[in-house]
């Protein structure tokens, strides 16, 4: 159920303002005559809407109290008044107003005036809070972000835009983007992606320059911001990826460097010509050498020398027998 704040100092006219309120299912939720009773029960009572007197006795009048209230508070209020002038509707135009009744007035006045307010609070409220979500979207974003109108032209830049390319605002507002941060290398490339920027979702890695003509790696996110069916400019998001790109070098250089480690592996495959007697090799160039020599140099293998126990057998008796007798062999 609406609740309803009646601020009115003549108090014939409150209970009839009460009275036709109940009659359409709305809460009345306090009456007071003065302004300062108002603002000291805002918190309490949290209404929905006010009516407001203009002419309230006391030293606050009804567009005073409205003002005060509406610092804290975002709530419609309705004024209330004995005059139509242009004055009195002058006097409230520093405040946001959302309807006059001109007393005397008919119920069914009164409750087509409250509903249009009731409705129109509630759409700019929406709007307001769409509105300071976007903004905190861009303005917070932790990624350099720009909106360009149709002719790719500054509109407006975030805070990390500014840190990331070392513009300001100031300094490139209504210029072209490309002019700015395009290295000359990317000129076509550019060109290209601002034209498909119109008619769809751009992602792209690719590079920029900031201010000083330092080249940064970028990755660029672009989508056309399309407003009743016509496209009124673009949005781009210019990701940092040095970090990544740096990996990814490193990342290469090592992939690089065990590939040619791996060429340089020496392989033993194939058939190896060995005579039957000697046991001698035959390599490519037709030389027979012993397989030490060939093994080592077809590979990376090295040799260490020691003696098998049947050759220490055949060719030191002796020795085998002391080793044999010890356990050794």
């Amino acid at each position: 159920m609406t609740k309803i704040l009646i601020v009115e100092d003549e108090r014939m006219i409150a209970d009839d303002i009460k009275y036709t309120l109940d009659q359409y299912g709305y809460e009345v939720s306090g009456i007071f005559n003065k302004g300062i009773d108002a603002i000291d029960n805002m918190s309490a009572l949290k209404p929905d809407m006010i009516l407001m007197d203009i002419m309230l006795e006391g030293e606050l009048n009804g567009i005073e109290t409205g003002e005060i209230i509406l610092k804290d508070h975002d709530v419609p209020i309705i004024f209330l008044t004995a005059f139509a002038d242009s004055t009195t509707v002058e006097s409230t135009k520093d405040i946001a107003a959302y309807g006059y009744i001109l007393k005397p007035f008919e119920a069914k006045e009164l409750y087509a005036t409250i509903e249009i307010a009731l409705i129109k609070h509630k759409s700019e409220k929406k709007l307001k809070e769409s509105k300071a979500l976007s903004e905190s979207m861009f303005t917070g974003n932790p990624e350099p972000c720009v909106y360009l109108n149709n002719d790719f032209q500054v509109i407006d830049i975030n805070p990390r835009f500014k840190e990331f390319f070392g513009f300001s605002l100031e300094e490139i507002k209504g210029k072209e983007i490309d002019a700015l941060i395009i290295p000359e290398e990317y000129e076509t490339e550019a060109t290209k992606l601002s034209s498909d920027t119109l008619s769809g979702y751009v992602y792209f890695d690719t590079f920029r320059k900031n201010k000083e003509g330092g080249i940064l790696p970028v990755s660029i996110s672009a989508a056309p911001i399309v407003i009743d069916g016509k496209s009124k400019g673009s949005f781009v998001i210019y990701k940092d990826i040095s970090i990544r790109k740096k990996v990814e070098e490193e990342r290469e250089k090592l992939i690089e460097k065990l590939q040619k480690s791996l060429d340089e592996i020496k392989t033993l495959e194939g058939l190896i010509p060995i005579c039957s007697y000697c046991k001698k090799i035959r390599d490519d160039s037709g030389f027979w050498g012993n397989v030490e020599q060939y093994i080592s140099k077809h590979s990376n293998v090295d040799f260490s020398h020691s003696i098998c126990p049947d050759c220490l057998k055949e060719h030191f008796p002796d020795q085998y027998k002391k080793m044999k007798d010890k356990g050794n062999i």
